[in-house]
Order: structure tokens, then C-alpha cells, then sequence
């Protein structure tokens, strides 16, 4: 029997496939990545907050006598230095009370002195037994009730003095006067009426707050060095002070759970006003070849932190462990090594034991000044 032409072609084609090997399949193109190299850094020891300016010390002034002000010494809003007068209140009525202190101190100096001798002339008469003892008795009362008037002649008189001076109202510390509350005309009532509000701007306190478990840190810190606190403008960022930390409150707020603290700056330019607000910078210390790398390169994972290392153009998934992290830097404790190099950007496309191309490696960057 004859086979047809066709039939033959066709069994000649499937032997051909037949003995075609099979195609391998193709290898995916390394993953795309930006990288940088682990190196090493002194890094600030550093805890950040949000501030409030306080002044050391606010004083509220007040007169501590009744008058009608005649005049105010000072401008609203000028620097006032301790002992400067700032407000003069009439003092007539305390003059007029004075003289008469004296008047009546005088008055009764001359009978107790009175008093006196006739006493002693009847101590010694009772001695010789020319004298009763009731009448000696009696002329001694007389002279020691003398005097204590005279002591209390001579406290009114010490009074009228003090309003004297009290009439001449001064300030009590050093700083920057808000306005005059009373002008010269307005009758003061003392301890009442607030004449004006003094601000000690030199030194100066910022007040800020950490959580409570920084505080174990920061102890820690202080016993080896001072800590160095800065200012800074929360809308430009620039420097307004450099200062020391002085004040750690002795309980924690168990509402917030933070604990208050207070660093003194010297203040003497005035870049500090109270009731500033202001970025708090508590540098604590300098740790000396710390390792860091870009915080970028680090993802989270169920194991913890992780990073991809590059290894000619391997990408081989490890895991570390960070100490804490500053400026966009993370501060390795432990599972890198300076040099080696770690992705920082295009994570996603890689497979631990994948191949990549790198497209930029470059050394971490260096920490903010701040």
C-alpha cells in the first residue's frame, strides 16, 4: 500500500521536534537598587522636645501701703535693675504720722525715765526700811508698765518709717517690666493692686518634658558629664540658645507619663521671651564610631529589623538590631560591619539571593547639626 505525500511530510516534522531539546527558561534581569555604604560616625547622644520659656523668677508688684501714686520712673516694657524706683506714692501722710511717732516716743521716754529713778530711789529706801514695800512695789510696776510703752511708742515709730519707705516702691529683682497697671493719679490699695509684672530674663529657664523612660538614660548621662541643652525656632530652625540642664522633677505624671525638666540659658542676647515656645535639643553625649547606616534601608519584618546586604551583585536578606535612630541615620548595635553595603531604596523588587544593579552607592550621610 502507498503512503500519501502529505502523511509523509507530517511523520518527517514530528521526528524533527522530537529530537529538539527543550528551552531553558530565562533568568529574571537584576533588580534596580540605590545603596549605601555602612560607615562609622561620632553621633550626639541626643533626646528632642517641645519647650516653654519661663522666667526664673516673675515678680508681681505690689505696694504695701494705701496712697495716691505721683509718679511712675519707668517706661512699659524697659529693663529694670534691682533696686531701681519704679513707682512714688504720696508720702505725706506717712511723714505726718512719723512726727507724731516721735512726738509721743518723747513723751513717753521722759516718763519712763520719771519712772525709772523714782524706782530706783525707792529700791534703795526700802533696803534702809524707810519704805513700804506696797508703794515700792507699786512704784515698780508703775516704771516697768512705762516701759513698755516706751518699747511700743518706739514700734510706731519704726512703722511710720517703714511706710516712709514704703511710699517709694522699687524693684525687687533684676529683668523687663510689662507696663504700668496704675498710673500716677490712681489710688493704690496695698497688697491688693498689681502695679506692674517683672520678668528675670537673665538667666532664663526652659521647661520641656520626657517620657519615663528616658529618665534611667538621662540619670545615667548626667553622673559622667553636664548635658548641654539647645534652643531652637520651631519656624526657622535657628539657634537661640545654648544652655545646661538643671532640673529634673522628682515624680513622674502618672496622667502623661512624662517627667518635667528645666535647663538655665545664660540668655544674655534675649533670643528667650517667656511663654515661648522652642525646639529642646538635650545632647547628652558623643558616641565615638558609632555605625550607621541610612534609616531608609532598614524594613521591619516578623523577626525584627532587617536590611538587604550587597555582596558583588547578590542581595542577601540580615537581620540587626538598631540602637536608635537620629536624623535619618540608624545607629546599628549589632549584624553590620563598616563597609559592607546595604539597599536603601528598591527593596521591594528584591529576593534575598536575587542579583542587583546598583544604581547609586554612596557613604551615609553625615548628621544634622542639630
Amino acid at each position: 500500500m502507498k503512503i500519501p505525500v502529505v502523511a509523509l511530510l507530517c511523520i518527517a516534522m514530528l521526528a524533527s521536534c522530537s529530537r529538539t531539546s527543550p528551552q531553558k527558561p530565562s533568568e529574571p534581569p537584576p533588580a534596580p537598587v540605590e545603596a549605601a555604604t555602612v560607615a562609622t560616625r561620632n553621633m550626639p547622644v541626643e533626646m528632642r522636645a517641645i519647650g516653654a520659656v519661663e522666667p526664673v523668677a516673675s515678680v508681681q508688684l505690689k505696694s504695701k501701703v494705701q496712697g495716691e501714686i505721683l509718679e511712675v520712673h519707668f517706661a512699659d516694657g524697659a529693663q529694670v535693675k534691682a533696686g531701681d524706683p519704679l513707682f512714688s506714692i504720696d508720702p505725706r501722710p506717712f511723714q505726718a504720722a512719723l512726727k507724731r511717732a516721735e512726738a509721743n516716743l518723747s513723751i513717753a521716754r521722759f516718763a519712763a525715765s520719771n519712772a525709772i529713778e523714782q524706782a530706783d530711789r525707792y529700791s534703795a529706801l526700802i533696803k534702809s526700811g524707810v519704805a513700804s514695800k506696797e508703794q515700792t512695789s507699786q512704784i515698780l510696776s508703775t516704771a516697768e508698765s512705762l516701759k513698755s510703752g516706751l518699747a511700743a511708742r518706739q514700734a510706731d515709730l519704726d512703722e511710720a518709717q517703714l511706710s516712709i519707705e514704703w511710699s517709694d516702691v522699687r524693684a525687687p529683682v533684676s529683668g523687663r517690666a510689662g507696663a504700668a497697671l496704675l498710673k500716677a493719679g490712681n489710688i493704690v490699695q496695698p497688697n491688693v493692686d498689681t502695679l506692674a509684672v517683672i520678668n528675670q530674663m537673665q538667666p532664663i529657664y526652659v521647661a520641656f518634658s520626657l517620657p519615663e523612660n528616658s529618665l534611667a538614660d538621662v540619670r545615667n548621662w548626667m553622673t559622667k558629664s553636664k548635658a548641654s541643652v539647645s534652643a531652637y525656632d520651631p519656624d526657622s530652625g535657628r539657634l537661640l540658645g545654648a544652655g545646661e540642664l538643671t532640673f529634673v522633677d522628682n515624680a513622674v505624671d502618672r496622667a502623661s507619663g512624662m517627667v518635667a525638666f528645666k535647663a538655665t540659658f545664660p540668655n544674655g542676647d534675649e533670643s528667650l521671651w517667656p511663654g515661648q515656645f522652642v525646639d529642646v535639643t538635650v545632647k547628652l553625649a558623643e558616641e565615638a564610631d558609632a555605625i550607621v547606616i541610612p534609616a531608609s534601608a532598614i524594613m521591619e519584618g516578623q523577626q525584627g529589623a532587617q536590611v538587604f546586604v550587597v555582596a558583588g551583585d547578590v542581595a542577601t536578606l540580615r537581620r540587626i538590631e538598631v540602637e536608635r535612630s537620629l536624623d535619618g541615620l540608624a545607629i546599628i548595635k549589632d549584624g553590620l560591619q563598616p563597609g559592607e553595603v546595604v539597599v536603601t531604596s528598591g527593596q521591594l523588587r528584591v529576593t534575598s539571593g536575587g542579583k542587583v544593579s546598583v544604581k547609586v552607592s554612596a557613604p551615609a550621610p553625615e548628621p544634622s547639626p542639630r
